[in-house]
């Protein structure tokens, strides 16, 4: 029966959320939407921009949305051109491919923004899919789960033989809620405020190499 493993981007792929921090994201906000409607917004870690977005719409912001993404998109030039990628994270994708697994990612940023990142992957071409929750305009945000079940129908996989691999609260509800067996990387777990090491996990792994190690433990039905 066909299997897939699917990869969250940010935090996993490489340490995207710690880069957008350094390069003063909160900074970004209360300049864009002023210091009041900062106070009662929480951006958690794996959202995405545009529903950062709409969170600050939710609180009383009454502005156009491209602006904002225009904002972001400086940014994120910044980082996914040249950020390095996760130790073991090439040598993953090959071996899983090696185990028969269909090998998809499933992220909350804008489809160009991942594409920056796996087009520096020389397993490339083992990727078959990139599922853009940014980009697909119907599709709820995780922590919904969403975004997974659509990756899981778009290459024709069950849940019940689907890993996703990822690293935050709002991503691990979402993986947990569409019923796929769920490991958590804590390769980047750096203690920012931000950061919720999740609790509901299926596995928990440090390294790349401790996933390739849970994966061999995981009874796909």
């Amino acid at each position: 029966m066909k299997k897939a493993f699917l990869f969250d981007m940010d935090g996993v792929m490489a340490d995207s959320e710690t880069a957008w921090d350094q390069l003063g994201y909160d900074d970004l906000l209360k300049s864009y939407f002023g210091l009041e409607l900062f106070g009662k917004v929480k951006v958690n870690s794996g959202t995405s921009i545009k529903g950062i977005f709409d969170a600050f719409v939710v609180a009383g912001w009454q502005g156009d949305y491209a602006p904002f993404h225009k904002e972001n998109e400086k940014i994120a030039k910044q980082i996914y051109d040249t950020i390095p990628l996760s130790l073991g994270l090439d040598e993953l994708i090959q071996e899983l491919d090696k185990r028969g697994f269909t090998i998809a990612v499933v992220s909350s940023s804008p489809t160009e923004w991942v594409e920056s990142v796996i087009n520096r992957l020389p397993s490339r071409q083992l990727i078959t899919k990139i599922v853009s929750v940014n980009n697909h305009k119907t599709l709820k945000p995780k922590p919904s789960p969403d975004p997974y079940i659509f990756a899981m129908e778009e290459l024709c996989v069950i849940s019940e033989q689907t890993i996703v691999l990822e690293d935050s609260e709002t991503g691990v509800t979402a993986a947990k809620a569409s019923g796929a067996k769920v490991i958590c990387l804590t390769m980047y777990q750096h203690g920012y405020d931000w950061q919720v090491l999740p609790k509901d996990g299926d596995f928990y792994a440090k390294t790349m190499t401790e996933v390739l190690d849970v994966v061999a433990k995981i009874d796909l039905q």
